[in-house]
């Protein structure tokens, strides 16, 4: 877990390259910092709930989540962006993710996701202010697992990662999600609210838990095809892609 919160999170922890290969062969512990992250979301948008706009809980949620893990994931979507709009082969196109510059596509990129997580928390309403975000955040942690386990590993920093992770750390992932989600979100409910029933808390999880894997399996197909392997952008990137659809997801559960 040191090495989990140092690389996910400005929090201080040392550790040391043993730390990191021993995350890269249990990378399913990531949903604990997931699980950080869906406290910390759903408490700003819940507590802030009759004092200000969901709009600026939003941007406020948004904006912790990216100074505490040190805009990493952004970065991942914004070089991810560069490399999907540009023209040519496999290697043209990891020369654009490489490129410090950022161009139209990591511009447009990190716009569009954005917006996109922007609304989609502007527009939770009741106990799901607090208890969505708190699956998502989980549930986009699976969907790095997934993508790492989907994918061919290359030359960078993903590499470990994407190396080490196979059919056993994807199935744990995908419990252990499940597990947290359903379990967290029961005892939350049963201790403050008891306005959700068991059953829409396990369609919710279900349903986050399937669209979670289902885009971390498509955005390793996307890289392949698209650089010929899964990288360290492209697991920041999974990150920020599933968080609007999870949240899309479970809202259309709910409604």
């Amino acid at each position: 877990m040191k090495a989990a919160l140092t690389l996910f999170t400005i929090l201080p922890a040392k550790n040391d390259g043993k730390d990191v290969e021993e995350l890269s062969c249990n990378f399913q512990l990531i949903l604990f910092v997931g699980l950080f992250y869906g406290l910390l979301v759903g408490g700003i948008m819940y507590l802030s709930d009759g004092w200000l706009s969901r709009l600026v809980a939003a941007a406020l949620a948004i904006a912790a989540l990216h100074l505490l893990n040190r805009f990493l994931h952004l970065d991942g979507l914004s070089d991810l962006g560069d490399g999907m709009v540009c023209g040519g082969d496999a290697e043209r196109k990891l020369s654009a993710m490489k490129d410090s510059k950022t161009g139209a596509g990591g511009v447009g990129y990190v716009m569009v996701f954005s917006i996109l997580s922007f609304a989609t928390l502007g527009s939770l309403w009741g106990v799901g202010l607090l208890l969505l975000p708190l699956i998502a955040e989980i549930m986009n942690k699976n969907a790095v697992v997934f993508c790492a386990f989907g994918g061919k590993s290359r030359q960078g920093l993903g590499n470990l990662f994407v190396s080490n992770t196979g059919e056993k750390q994807a199935v744990i992932s995908l419990l252990l999600s499940l597990l947290l989600s359903i379990g967290l979100v029961f005892i939350i409910d049963l201790l403050f609210f008891q306005a959700w029933s068991i059953e829409r808390m396990i369609v919710l999880a279900v349903v986050a838990a399937f669209v979670s894997a289902l885009t971390g399996l498509g955005m390793s197909r996307l890289a392949e095809k698209n650089f010929g392997a899964v990288n360290g952008d492209v697991l920041g990137a999974t990150n920020e892609i599933a968080r609007p659809l999870l949240l899309i997801a479970m809202m259309l559960v709910l409604a």
